[in-house]
């Protein structure tokens, strides 16, 4: 299987990249970790590229010919080895959004969805193009539109309402996600 690991960052997130690559290639120096930067963000010509970016990309690298990604936010900083989150066989691998501190600054929730259990796609693993075309359908839809968080509300109804395999990354004995900022 062909895998990848990628983010995005127009002018204003491009330190933050930075940050993200430096610590990344300290537990992967030999994994590439590609950039989607303003002049793809220029070529999308989507004013809401922001809210549908990650399935956006994600089709584009399948099309490319690799299976599996991985998608980081580009402030996010790796703090150890990641080669665990290839393991199992699942569709798509997600982080919990839940920490208490930031749910009182960025309340999230959708449909019945418990708070504390809402995932976040600033770190999602992709193995099912099947779901990634999903996705990407759902955020050129009329269903985009009315949620908050656009395709962050829709990866969490595919995760507890589609037939999917998921793979909860912070249910383990790691953490992921906002979660390990609590």
């Amino acid at each position: 299987m062909k895998k990848a690991f990628f983010s995005i960052a127009d002018i204003n997130n491009i330190k933050y990249f930075e940050k993200l690559k430096n610590s990344f290639k300290k537990f992967h120096p030999n994994e590439e970790l590609i950039l989607f930067g303003e002049e793809e963000i220029r070529i999308a010509n989507d004013q809401w590229f922001f809210y549908r970016a990650t399935p956006y990309c994600a089709r584009k690298l399948m099309n490319e010919g690799y299976d599996w990604l991985c998608k980081l936010d580009a402030d996010t900083i790796i703090t150890g080895n990641l080669d665990h989150i290839w393991e199992d066989e699942y569709d798509v691998a997600v982080v919990q959004n839940a920490n208490p501190r930031e749910m009182k600054i960025y309340p999230v929730g959708v449909l019945d969805i418990n708070p504390m259990e809402y995932v976040n796609c600033g770190f999602v693993v992709m193995k099912n193009r099947s779901f990634v075309d999903h996705w990407w359908r759902l955020c050129k839809s009329k269903h985009f539109e009315p949620y908050q968080f656009k395709e962050q509300d829709l990866l969490n109804i595919m995760v507890y309402y589609g037939n999917y395999r998921v793979k909860f990354l912070d249910k383990s004995n790691k953490w992921h996600g906002l979660i390990s900022k609590g």
